[in-house]
């Protein structure tokens, strides 16, 4: 297990590696820089190594002598939540405090009280369920433990999963992965208008999509199309709401 406060020993600045079309075109400045692959990673003498969200390689960038790594690869690898703003343009780094050291058994997390994650909001905005589990042998995806999940193998039985949003928040940051085959997966509100829908296959990786929860009660994240076989998994810890 990686702790929060141990400090990466490199010496290098960290960048978030975000794609250039999230930024104006009149923010950038083309440069000319080469990806290193020379670099390898410890992380409290652990081997360790750089990954997007999709558990791919991904690799430093040199530029005038400086080194610069993608904040969310590192994150990944110290177990922070890093989240990057469109709409402002701006970069978060972690969602709380921590007592207790790390992250693992007999810590306490605060929830931020902005961006309060369903881990952290717990039954206030989903309901207990036997496919919400802390069970490591079912919380990895692709490397990384996200300590907290809801995690259906039965969409033929489960559908849907609610989240009580309480007419108090203005955003649901959903984070889901398919384990294998396709789904459609469609988000009501209560009374079954469509906020998202969105095709989810076991190649494509996490992915991350925001709903517009102004006003809405409670949201319905139902398997609306899925093969037979088909397994959900939705990290609960980086999964969040906005106030």
């Amino acid at each position: 297990m990686i702790k929060k406060g141990t400090a990466l020993l490199i010496t290098a600045t960290l960048t978030l590696g975000i794609g250039t079309g999230a930024i104006a075109a009149t923010s950038l400045q083309p440069i000319r820089a080469y990806l290193n692959s020379a670099l390898s990673f410890t992380v409290n003498g652990t081997a360790a190594q750089l990954t997007d969200a999709n558990g791919k390689k991904v690799l430093p960038i040199t530029y005038n002598g400086t080194t610069y790594l993608p904040v969310r690869a590192v994150g990944q690898l110290m177990d922070i939540p890093v989240n990057y703003d469109s709409a402002n343009s701006s970069i978060s780094i972690g969602s709380g405090s921590t007592s207790g050291g790390s992250t693992g058994g007999g810590s306490t997390t605060t929830p931020s009280s902005s961006k309060p994650t369903l881990s952290q909001l717990g039954s206030d905005a989903m309901e207990s369920s036997s496919l919400r589990t802390k069970d490591p042998a079912k919380t990895v995806y692709k490397g990384k433990d996200y300590k907290e999940v809801y995690i259906n193998d039965k969409p033929e039985s489960f559908r849907d999963f609610q989240v009580m949003t309480d007419n108090k928040y203005s955003t649901l940051h959903l984070e889901m992965a398919l384990l294998s085959g396709n789904q459609k997966i469609t988000i009501y509100d209560g009374d079954r208008t469509v906020l998202k829908t969105l095709s989810l296959t076991a190649d494509q990786g996490m992915t991350g999509v925001d709903v517009d929860v102004k006003g809405v009660k409670a949201v319905f994240v139902e398997s609306t199309e899925y093969d037979p076989g088909s397994v959900l998994f939705v990290p609960l810890t980086t999964s969040y709401l906005v106030r």
